[in-house]
């Protein structure tokens, strides 16, 4: 594929992702006169690592089209969010026309973004949001990849590269999960775990209930999802819900409440025929022998400290390993967290005899994929992000709506398909936008 062709495929592939975007939304305003050489635009990153060199290069791209100026500014790590509330206030010193931003707080930039927004500052999200009021918001739009099936994936494709090994998956040991510090690491782990303690327990004849965010606002505690006492699928003591002895949702002797009776009415409850007691019985016996199994997957995965480096990572790497026998699979959720992982099991000379997944597209972690140590990362479109970042901002400046959210997506990359042309698009798209 020549170059031109491979940059009208990689426009094509943006411009279906902003398409995409609006019908889903709903969010086509009318278009107003675009502003050519109109100002500057501030771009202002988590990190100085590759993926945000590529949110650079996307956004500058959009700038030389559209007619901006382009500042990008970069904090020190995904939690530095002083530096970032500096390059604001910069931003409204210069009377800068927009701010696309990463933001490394849910809440400590929103005094800083709200008095950029009063100045008349247009304000874009990409990768993570702020915490905001929906109905009077300080960002107007969100550009990023879905951070829990950015977490779907690479469980999937674990659990291909599990089976890719001939192993069956009630043979997987130990799983290590080592979490960045930002807020987007819980959904990725979240995504990760749920996915995979689900095709665990499928081949082992077992469900578990879907993760339910709101389990805690309905009674919460042990008693939510994946926790509850002995032979009760959700909790409590001998009750499904929680209650006293045998009832289902609490009360006396009664399944329902009440007295004797099963919804109340007659004195005297029907009594069960012999059959009928030994199918209840069998399937509370099943049920009890189903959360021991739950229990013992879940107690297969270790969640590690946060790290925001990837010298933390490498350290906290080695002392799951060095604390856990059998470990088979570890999860690293952004670039320093993967590399780290990947640090530590070439230092320990263990390549190959734990699988390795994580997330983004650094060099390095192409790298480590090529030998071996990696089995695959989840790859988002951070030139993508850059880019429409921008784009968006200029649309606002114009009097354009712009979609409240568009996910840019996400693409698992491993040795099998990294040379693709696709994926070397999405690796690589300043090869073909210079």
């Amino acid at each position: 594929m020549n170059r031109n062709k491979k940059k009208s495929v990689f426009r094509s592939f943006a411009a279906c992702a902003l398409s995409v975007a609006v019908l889903l939304s709903g969010g086509c305003g009318q278009r107003g006169q675009q502003q050519q050489g109109g100002g500057t635009i501030y771009v202002i990153a988590k990190q100085q690592l590759s993926f945000w060199d590529d949110v650079k290069k996307g956004a500058e791209a959009a700038g030389r089209e559209l007619g901006y100026g382009i500042v990008y500014d970069t904090a020190t790590n995904d939690n530095d969010y002083a530096s970032q509330i500096a390059s604001i206030q910069r931003a409204v010193r210069d009377k800068a026309k927009a701010i696309v931003i990463a933001p490394n707080s849910q809440t400590d930039l929103n005094d800083a973004l709200q008095k950029a927004a009063d100045a008349g500052i247009k304000v874009i999200s990409i990768n993570s949001d702020i915490q905001q009021d929906s109905m009077n918001p300080i960002s107007l739009s969100l550009i990023n990849s879905s951070d829990m099936n950015g977490g779907v994936a690479a469980a999937r494709n674990a659990v291909k590269g599990w089976r890719d090994k001939d192993k069956n998956l009630d043979e997987i040991g130990k799983v290590a999960i080592i979490g960045h510090t930002a807020s987007t690491a819980q959904e990725r782990i979240e995504g990760f775990t749920d996915t995979l303690k689900r095709s665990i327990g499928r081949t082992m004849g077992v469900e578990f209930p879907e993760a339910n965010p709101y389990a805690a606002m309905m009674g919460g505690g042990d008693a939510a999802a994946y926790g509850g006492d002995d032979a009760a699928a959700y909790g409590g003591d001998a009750a499904a819900y929680g209650g006293d002895d045998a009832a289902a949702y609490g009360g006396d002797a009664a399944a329902a409440g009440g007295d004797a009776a099963a919804a109340g009415g007659d004195a005297q409850e029907a009594e069960l025929t012999d059959a009928e007691k030994e199918a209840v019985a069998k399937d509370q016996e099943k049920e009890a022998a189903d959360e021991r199994i739950r229990k013992n997957i879940e107690k297969n995965f270790i969640i590690g400290n946060q790290c925001s480096d990837r010298e933390q990572a490498k350290a906290e790497a080695k002392n799951l390993i060095a604390s856990n026998e059998n470990i088979s699979i570890m999860f690293g959720t952004n670039t320093v967290t993967t590399l780290g992982i990947c640090d530590a099991i070439n230092d320990l000379g263990i390549s190959g005899k734990i699988l390795v997944v994580g997330f983004n597209s650094d060099e390095e972690e192409l790298t480590y994929i090529r030998s071996g140590v990696l089995y695959g990362v989840v790859v988002q479109n951070p030139y993508v992000m850059g880019y429409v970042g921008v784009k968006f901002a200029a649309d606002l400046i114009g009097g354009t709506q712009v979609t409240h959210h568009l996910d840019t997506g996400v693409t698992f990359v491993s040795a099998s398909n990294m040379n693709d042309e696709f994926v070397q698009l999405i690796l690589y798209p300043e090869a073909v936008n210079k």
